[in-house]
């Protein structure tokens, strides 16, 4: 059964926007995922959500993760992909690979 590995990249965040539109002094990068962070997707499908993960992040990755688990290329020719979250004032980013049990 295939899973998908998820690796923390980076984390970041767009301070002149967050100064813009944020009125927390504090407000800072992503905080729940840090760089280094690793998950593996499970369930009987092997594209299940691991437990810990940020759901707003998950549904940016949902899409490529079940393309890597099901044997395909992301963009038809991506083995491994990166990909972020849909936050515009602190996104992460991630590395997705498929992996077998």
């Amino acid at each position: 059964m295939a899973k998908c590995k998820i690796t923390v990249l980076k984390t970041t965040v767009f301070q002149d926007l967050a100064d813009q539109f944020v009125t927390d002094p504090d407000y800072g990068p992503c905080p729940v995922h840090q760089v280094g962070q690793t998950f593996v997707t499970g369930g009987i499908f092997g594209n299940e959500m691991p437990e810990g993960f940020c759901a707003q992040a998950w549904q940016s990755l949902v899409m490529p993760v079940n393309v890597l688990i099901g044997g395909g290329k992301v963009l038809g020719f991506d083995e491994k992909h990166i990909a972020c979250c849909a936050d515009g004032l602190r996104p992460v980013v991630f590395l997705l690979e498929r992996v077998d049990d």
